[in-house]
């Protein structure tokens, strides 16, 4: 019997925790923990933090372990979700927003991302925004106008974090060639086939592609990118890159930027 004192519908969560839901939580208290680490702060309690892409993760991390907290706002591209989230928080910390924009694998019917597109909160307002397995699902044009519309949100002297998936093996052991193999092997009716080949030699040259639709018949599920392209198309958005770190235990890649 789960012991959490805030819980969400299975069909209302996403992610490779989707259906354990306490790992999941705990997994929300680590992305915590390591955003403390990352942004200077030992914890959100004087804080306002922007999640976008949120889902239900810190929500019920935050709720659970009843972690400080200043101001929190998701926003997700899933109205049922941020509907429930809406009815069932009755802490005024909280607040949730819809926004109804395009992604090939979540919303495909939204509007179409742009630098110009708002969201129904006060610019300049947070102290930090974060987003989890957001930019692990953006092509290369939503990627920079995701960047420059979050820009208009921070603070000055605020920070960012994304994660995202980089086209290298790490020390970790975080090798996406091997990722691809399992993902090929155990496919269908081995639907990957016919992309395997092109992958494995793009993985063999001297640079990885920019970017890469890692699984064709499944799009944007893993937007892969090489580490020259990830950092390049962060120039004139209005951030500057402090870090693009490895993955750990719960992370892919995540990069931490500071407005310009």
């Amino acid at each position: 019997m789960s012991g959490l004192v805030f819980k969400v519908p299975q069909e209302l969560r996403r992610g490779n925790k989707r259906y354990n839901e306490e790992k999941s939580v705990a997994q929300g208290v680590e992305l915590i923990q390591l955003m403390c680490r990352n942004f200077g702060i030992a914890d959100f309690g004087n804080a306002s933090l922007l999640d976008m892409g949120c889902g239900c993760k810190l929500v019920q991390a935050i709720l659970d372990r009843k972690l400080p907290l200043g101001r929190y706002v998701g926003v997700d591209v899933f109205p049922d979700l941020i509907n429930f989230l809406n009815t069932n928080v009755g802490d005024p910390r909280f607040s949730f927003h819809v926004y109804n924009t395009h992604n090939e694998m979540y919303n495909p019917h939204g509007e179409p991302l742009s630098a110009h597109t708002r969201l129904p909160i006060d610019e300049h307002s947070f102290d930090f925004i974060c987003l989890f397995s957001v930019f692990t699902h953006l092509a290369p044009h939503d990627y920079v106008a995701m960047l420059k519309m979050l820009r208009r949100y921070i603070k000055p002297g605020g920070k960012m974090i994304f994660s995202l998936f980089v086209n290298e093996l790490t020390p970790g052991g975080h090798g996406h060639v091997d990722k691809y193999n399992k993902a090929w092997e155990n496919a269908p009716d081995n639907r990957l086939e016919q992309h395997k080949e092109a992958f494995i030699e793009a993985a063999k040259a001297p640079g990885p592609p920019d970017f890469l639709d890692f699984y064709p018949d499944q799009p944007l599920k893993c937007a892969l990118y090489s580490r020259e392209n990830a950092i390049s198309l962060v120039e004139s958005t209005g951030w500057r890159i402090e870090s693009l770190n490895d993955p750990e235990e719960c992370i892919q890649h995540y990069m931490i930027c500071k407005p310009v």
